[in-house]
């Protein structure tokens, strides 16, 4: 089985690769999740900026209303929820320059992940060095491994964060385009 992974080495590389290209074409070409997030109205906006800046709160994510801010009083914390509004507030780090190469890096160390994993996945169903395992047979099994991992992995999190209709269907399209990716790699550059 080791031999067979190890056989896989520059697919997963370059499929790891094929995804983040396609992601940064998705999102910086394309744009299409411009969309994505609601606008405040700009006074609000504005008054809650200057108190976040003078509270000097820092970056995370924040739930509101949070429990600990009720005594640990979980009904209360229900009754807020009902009272509305909700939800939850993530705040960035100031950008700094270092965070987008930080951030491309984490990115491709996922993507590497995912493309060891699905090629972990071939290799218990797929032939390595045969020619059983042609393009199309490769790239209709690695290609589903990679629409699994790519498309569904957000959409929990989504529902259950708020995220728009819009939203998850887009980031599932995103989610598609990024497994037929890498499993058109895989298909192309298979062991035979």
């Amino acid at each position: 089985m080791f031999d067979n992974l190890a056989a896989l080495w520059l697919p997963i590389l370059v499929s790891a690769a094929a995804v983040w290209v396609a992601s940064a074409l998705m999102w910086m070409l394309v744009n299409h999740h411009d969309g994505d997030f609601s606008p405040l109205p700009s006074e609000v906006e504005n008054d809650l900026v200057a108190r976040l800046r003078a509270a000097a709160v820092r970056p995370a994510v924040y739930l509101i209303p949070h429990v600990a801010n009720l005594g640990g009083d979980k009904k209360a914390q229900q009754a807020k929820f009902m009272e509305g509004p909700s939800g939850t507030l993530t705040l960035f780090p100031k950008p700094d320059g270092a965070r987008m190469g930080r951030n491309m890096i984490l990115s491709v160390l996922v993507y590497l992940a995912v493309s060891f994993v699905m090629a972990y996945l071939g290799t218990l169903a797929l032939p390595v060095r045969s020619s059983e395992a042609t393009f199309t047979r490769v790239f209709q099994f690695m290609g589903t491994a990679g629409v699994l991992a790519y498309a569904f992995a957000m959409l929990p999190n989504g529902i259950w964060f708020a995220q728009s209709t819009r939203a998850l269907v887009l980031h599932f399209i995103d989610g598609v385009i990024y497994g037929l990716a890498a499993g058109a790699v895989f298909a192309w550059l298979w062991p035979r």
